[in-house]
């Protein structure tokens, strides 16, 4: 059995399972290098085939990964629904969306709508031979849900899904029990906390579905006002089993006196207010549904809990034995949600994030040379002491406190980088923050994160033993330790805490060989690991895209394959310039 699975909302995206495993995902966004890409994903379904070495006429079933989200109008009306803004302008008519899409679910309506999304999407495959296939809709949190179960190792777990919404829906509840899945609890898209969160983000001059990370960050750097946080839980708190509701007559605009209320606060108040009245809604949530279950195992997804700090609250609740947070957590995940879900498999933990294109060695040479980058080939030159050359150039740049872009292997699937589309510098250096986000003309507020070998975890860090295999994709923060704090500070934020990335050496061979290669030389085996990009773009996926970003940022070397190229126009521009 050939799946495809196919998400056409925000951050659409393919995957491929066969047989009952994935083979291969890829989002949107890396193909047409738009953030958040909504266009339907032809681009990402072709890549995911090629990746995956199967045809169109092969594939046996079509599924999509959310049922009438977007509506049937936005799906018959693309230049519509890829014309989305999300400058807050178009808010009071995003309200109206979600009252629509939430009482077509509350009263039954919605599958007239799944009807109507159905023939639009099977006059849209028509285009392409799927001529086998037969083309199934599942719905939205239905796709979150598989997800987040089966591609974690606990056989009975609890499953647990809060997003803005979809397919009316905004949080839900279930058991996964010998690879089924039993539904318990549904609440109705006009739940408020996403949908809270996106407007703090916009009010505090942000982008809404993009920049919450921001409010993450800025929240450690203030206490929350008390009295700010009673004024915001007057709309958005946690009302057993599930969430306060949205008024479906309110319009969320700026004018409105709850909103007005945040002009007397520093902006770094509201966003610790914020992330408190976020963590203190979905905490209890979280409690309250193992209580009921009596399951400690907790699968997590949907776009609230791409939201690190939080994930560290649920930990330190004592609630929870285990906690899986899916990788690609938001919406660019319900492709592989869909997909995992409707072949039945059994839960699998994922092994790693690697499921995208790679590209031969000879497209990396022929990008290198149109952009004119002088490279060596360190292959040829064979290993240093058991180390590849390439991982000892490598290592020797980075323990000269300069940075190194990798692009290596199989791109990663889902909003972090992971080693093989990832920026790498030395966290010994405080003033990285400043003169690496300059290079890449990033604004941001946490610090970076810092990469290290799995093997080391306990030495750098603490409060990760009932999330060890989440700490592997950077979804989780926790607390540093004395060690990390002082030899490097780079990856560690005001409140002490971090967001790690463990390194197995069976999963990222290189990464694992370079990380302790650079301790030997600097006495450190940390680095911070940051998405390879530039400002507003997508993660690089092609060699060129690579070679573009490197020149344009004047990052100081490239990590191509086997190939290592420094970078010319990075001479001036390194991190002593920077501090001078």
């Amino acid at each position: 059995m050939i799946i495809l699975g196919i998400a056409d909302n925000h951050d659409a995206g393919a995957a491929v399972v066969v047989h009952g495993k994935l083979v291969s995902a890829v989002n949107q966004e890396r193909i047409d290098r738009v953030k958040n890409s909504g266009a339907f994903p032809w681009g990402a379904i072709d890549s995911a085939l090629e990746v995956a070495g199967i045809k169109e006429r092969e594939v046996d079933r079509v599924v999509v990964g959310t049922a009438f989200t977007p509506s049937a109008f936005l799906r018959a009306n693309p230049g519509i629904h890829h014309q989305r803004r999300d400058d807050g302008v178009f808010s009071p008519l995003l309200h109206a969306y979600v009252v629509y899409q939430s009482t077509l679910r509350a009263t039954g309506l919605h599958t007239v709508e799944v009807d109507a999304c159905r023939k639009i999407l099977a006059r849209r495959l028509e285009e392409r031979p799927f001529e086998r296939a037969e083309l199934q809709l599942m719905d939205h949190h239905r796709a979150h849900i598989h997800g987040a179960y089966r591609t974690q190792d606990d056989d009975h777990c609890l499953i647990l899904t809060v997003d803005a919404m979809g397919d009316g829906t905004t949080a839900t509840a279930s058991i996964g029990r010998h690879g089924q899945v039993d539904f318990l609890w549904r609440q109705g898209g006009m739940a408020s906390v996403n949908s809270f969160y996106a407007k703090v983000t916009e009010l505090l001059g942000f982008r809404p579905n993009r920049h919450e990370g921001k409010i993450t960050g800025l929240a450690a750097l203030a206490e929350p006002p008390p009295g700010l946080v009673e004024h915001l839980q007057t709309r958005v708190r946690f009302e057993a089993p599930g969430f306060s509701s949205l008024s479906r007559r309110r319009p969320d605009s700026k004018d409105d006196p709850y909103w007005q209320a945040l002009r007397d606060y520093s902006r770094e108040e509201v966003a610790a207010a914020a992330q408190r009245v976020l963590e203190e809604a979905v905490v209890p949530f979280v409690v309250h549904w193992v209580e009921r279950t009596g399951c400690r195992n907790v699968a997590v997804a949907g776009g609230t809990f791409a939201n690190v700090k939080l994930n560290q609250r649920i930990l330190e609740s004592g609630a929870v034995d285990d906690l899986w947070v899916m990788p690609h957590m938001g919406d660019g995940g319900l492709a592989v949600g869909g997909a995992l879900g409707s072949a039945g498999s059994a839960p699998v933990p994922l092994p790693h994030a690697y499921w995208g294109p790679e590209f031969s060695q000879r497209d990396c040479y022929k990008a290198l040379k149109r952009g004119e980058l002088p490279q060596v080939n360190f292959e040829e030159r064979g290993e240093v002491e058991g180390v590849p050359g390439d991982v000892e150039e490598v290592a020797r740049i980075l323990a000269t406190g300069r940075e190194v872009a990798a692009f290596q292997g199989r791109m990663e699937w889902g909003p972090r980088a992971l080693g093989n589309r990832s920026v790498l510098v030395s966290a010994r250096d405080p003033a990285v923050n400043h003169w690496l986000n300059a290079k890449l003309d990033r604004s941001e507020f946490m610090p970076f994160a810092p990469v290290v070998r799995a093997e080391d975890a306990d030495r750098w860090f603490t409060g990760l033993e009932h999330a060890p295999f989440s700490s592997h994709f950077m979804t989780v923060c926790c607390e540093a330790t004395a060690a990390l704090r002082e030899q490097a500070p780079a990856v560690v934020h005001v409140d002490g805490t971090c967001r790690p990335q463990l390194v197995a050496r069976e999963t990222h061979p290189k990464l694992h060989a370079l990380l302790g290669r650079v301790g030997e030389l600097t006495g450190t085996p940390v680095l911070i690991n940051t998405s390879f990009n530039l400002h507003e773009e997508p993660i690089v996926c092609t060699p060129s895209d690579a070679v573009r970003a490197v020149q344009q940022s004047k990052l100081a070397a490239l990590w191509m394959g086997p190939y290592v190229a420094e970078n010319p126009a990075a001479a001036a521009t390194g991190p002593e310039s920077s501090a001078a």
